[in-house]
């Protein structure tokens, strides 16, 4: 099962092995010095998470303010990915198209537009270690 977002025209998805939730974009407090992919923090009911914005990891100009939030963990790695939108839920097929991104696991072709498939663990590897949170 998967999570498909928007950013921009493009159309992403990722598993719900990884999700967590998605909530509002809220209140993100900016991190000086912190790299430009790197938002900022929010606290969600108490725990202190990076935002990163999607859209620059994956490098895509002119994208649209965030207006969502993806919550996604790999094992104790834990961040808020900042989305323009969540569109659908559901099964996709196996990825059969290359894309040209290693945060990106691969693409399908679904009613003629390309999904691609978020490489979760390695947008979270993506960022200094330090921004990126470990519960204690």
């Amino acid at each position: 099962m998967y999570l498909q977002i928007r950013l921009k025209t493009e159309r992403y998805a990722l598993s719900l092995e990884h999700l967590i939730e998605v909530v509002t974009l809220g209140e993100v407090t900016p991190v000086p010095g912190a790299p430009v992919t790197v938002l900022g923090l929010c606290s969600l009911r108490g725990e202190i998470l990076p935002v990163l914005d999607l859209g620059r990891l994956l490098v895509i100009r002119g994208a649209a303010t965030p207006r969502r939030l993806v919550i996604v963990a790999d094992g104790d790695r834990r961040a808020a990915l900042a989305v323009e939108d969540v569109t659908d839920f559901g099964q996709l097929p196996e990825t059969t198209e290359a894309v040209d991104s290693p945060l990106l696991r691969g693409g399908v072709i679904v009613e003629g537009a390309l999904i691609s498939v978020i490489d979760v663990p390695a947008v979270l590897g993506s960022t200094d270690g330090s921004t990126v949170s470990e519960p204690a």
